[in-house]
């Protein structure tokens, strides 16, 4: 169902209506509806698993006008209930008359430049907690994607941070970067190509290692 901008402003005024844009990443980053989340048909089956949103959540879309149908054949064939439909004209009839927002991105050797010299520069390592216990960039916080889906996981993420995301390879660090948005948290940048990047120039890099607390008398006991 197609909704006019005027229809679309009033039913997101209810706070419990989640704004889905699922155009491509590019698109995505270029500008989008403020307190959108970005989610496309790939990334769908891993945000429900992350809690993010529920079957019966509901919805409204911003998409590509080209695909419009089949985007919202996929998410009905995945059993969300919830959808009210998409505004019409897509994301520039939301620019042509409000304002929006949008997420840097910056590449891998600019991070390794600005690390030395920013003390207030935060790297947000948002792999699994096990490929962070593995090697990550030293003095990164882990924030694992799978807890995001908790606005309690990003209280700590204070505005005075630069904040820098990695995911594995990128693909998901525009979700991430949505979610931090929508939790007021606007002082972030998104790496390019994410941990990946990160190896192709790891000469410019320090990498540690989480150590694992060696198990007590007692643990070693039960064991």
């Amino acid at each position: 169902m197609q909704l006019s901008l005027a229809q679309f402003l009033t039913i997101i005024e209810d706070e419990s209506v989640i704004i889905i844009d699922a155009r491509p990443i590019g698109a995505f980053m270029q500008g989008y509806v403020p307190n959108a989340i970005h989610i496309t048909p790939l990334t769908a089956k891993y945000a429900i698993a992350m809690d993010i949103i529920k079957k019966d959540s509901p919805l409204v879309f911003i998409l590509e006008e080209s695909i419009a149908s089949e985007t919202l054949a996929y998410f009905t064939k995945a059993e969300f209930t919830g959808i009210k439909g998409y505004l019409e004209g897509g994301f520039a009839s939301w620019a042509a008359e409000k304002r929006y927002d949008l997420i840097i991105d910056v590449e891998i050797d600019e991070l390794a430049m600005d690390i030395p010299y920013d003390e207030y520069l935060m790297v947000l390592d948002c792999r699994t907690e096990e490929d962070f216990d593995k090697s990550h960039i030293k003095n990164s916080v882990s924030l694992p994607l799978a807890d995001m889906g908790d606005p309690g996981s990003m209280s700590e993420l204070d505005e005075h941070f630069n904040i820098y995301i990695i995911t594995e390879n990128g693909d998901n660090s525009s979700l991430a970067a949505s979610l931090l948005k929508k939790q007021g948290i606007h002082n972030i940048r998104v790496v390019v190509g994410g941990w990946e990047a990160v190896q192709s120039l790891k000469e410019n890099f320090s990498f540690e290692v989480t150590k694992v607390k060696p198990a007590s008398d007692e643990d070693a006991l039960l064991n």
